[in-house]
């Protein structure tokens, strides 16, 4: 296999750098300190057609393949040390737009997708709830068949966008005795009646990467906007997790933007009257950054290279996603070891990584989890 990008793909890679250095990286220390999400940013990532960069090309997208989503994102996060824009961009695009595409009815597709295209609304995924988060089948939100509607009753929380998307995917047991043979997928607009979105939950770090709970009293979803089977939601969840999995590509580029930083910091902070970067204990943080690095680039463009050839990823989707977000804690925490002091001021961007790279071990399955999955897939049982 051969995962050298193509002309086309190294000239968009280089195109989306230049696009974040220039318009994300000068203010992205104070967002994600303090101001949080920039509506400013995000149309300005839109009018670059990112926000549609996966979406079928029928419905206002670019129609993207893996491979190129992956290089983009990553170049996206090398150049702007942004990981909450890239978990807002992801959390939109693949979580919830893809399903939509891959799942949704023409009628379905035409009404969400081209207003999402063009980042007019920004979509959010909501899965995990407070007692059904490691336990994705145990979901205590109902929904219940009317008829004409369904009525959705219960919560979730822990939701990326939840405070600034516009639809969401909603998963809700249309069977509760019957676990993941009972799940349903539903397409939500934020105005429904007996939706309510919570305030924003303050988190440590990222705070440009809105995290929010919804509630559901007696809502009443149309049944036209069921996604795909009703009880096939477990399945479909299943179906898509190839492109959620791409959703933590960026965490390569964060590594990358971290490594990068760290080279510059250790060429130039002196101890003992020379470079930091020549003592041996710190090269040696610096080349286990690299080796993470290009560890995690392997496995997510293998990751990307195999969907994009319809091969069964479930087994490598939990691998990478394992392997690239500890990856990304293991190199944040040698940054901020290499900083010193300077790693624990805000003025220093590698800091935020840390926490960025804490949050992918946990959220779209913790690591354990992954580890049950992968050993499953190895045992059979």
């Amino acid at each position: 296999m051969d995962f050298r990008l193509s002309r086309e793909q190294e000239m968009f890679r280089k195109s989306v750098e230049e696009f974040a250095r220039k318009e994300i990286l000068p203010d992205v220390n104070e967002r994600a300190a303090k101001t949080g999400f920039s509506a400013e940013i995000w149309k300005k990532i839109a009018d670059y057609g990112l926000t549609g960069l996966s979406i079928p090309e029928a419905y206002g997208g670019d129609g993207a393949d893996a491979t190129t989503t992956v290089t983009a994102m990553t170049a996206l996060t090398r150049a702007s040390g942004d990981i909450g824009l890239s978990v807002v961009w992801g959390s939109h695009m693949l979580l919830t737009a893809m399903p939509i595409a891959d799942l949704g009815t023409k009628e379905q597709k035409e009404k969400y997708l081209p207003r999402m295209a063009k980042g007019e609304w920004i979509g959010g995924f909501a899965l995990t709830e407070s007692d059904a988060g490691s336990d994705a089948t145990g979901l205590q939100t109902t929904a219940e068949n009317k008829g004409d509607f369904y009525l959705v009753n219960g919560s979730k929380t822990f939701i990326s966008n939840a405070p600034i998307a516009d639809v969401f995917v909603v998963f809700a047991s249309t069977d509760i005795s019957n676990r993941a043979g009972g799940i349903s997928l539903f397409i939500v607009e934020k105005d429904t009646p007996g939706l309510q979105i919570g305030k924003p939950l303050e988190k440590y770090g990222n705070h440009d990467s809105p995290t929010g709970e919804l509630f559901f009293d007696n809502c009443r979803v149309p049944s036209k906007n069921l996604l795909g089977q009703e009880n096939g939601g477990f399945e479909a969840m299943l179906f898509s997790l190839g492109w959620e999995r791409l959703a933590f590509a960026p965490y390569i580029g964060i590594m990358e933007f971290d490594l990068k930083m760290s080279i510059e910091y250790a060429k130039t902070r002196k101890q003992f009257g020379r470079p930091i970067g020549k003592f041996q204990l710190v090269q040696a943080m610096l080349a286990e950054m690299k080796m993470d690095i290009e560890a995690s680039r392997l496995l997510v463009y293998q990751l990307a290279w195999k969907k994009d050839k319809g091969e069964d990823i479930s087994m490598d989707a939990a691998i990478a996603k394992t392997f690239i977000t500890e990856a990304a804690y293991r190199v944040a925490d040698k940054a901020v070891q290499i900083h010193g002091g300077n790693g624990c001021m805000v003025e220093y961007p590698v800091g935020r990584s840390l926490w960025g790279a804490k949050m992918g071990t946990i959220g779209g399955g913790t690591s354990q989890m992954q580890r049950t999955i992968i050993s499953r897939f190895l045992t059979g049982l």
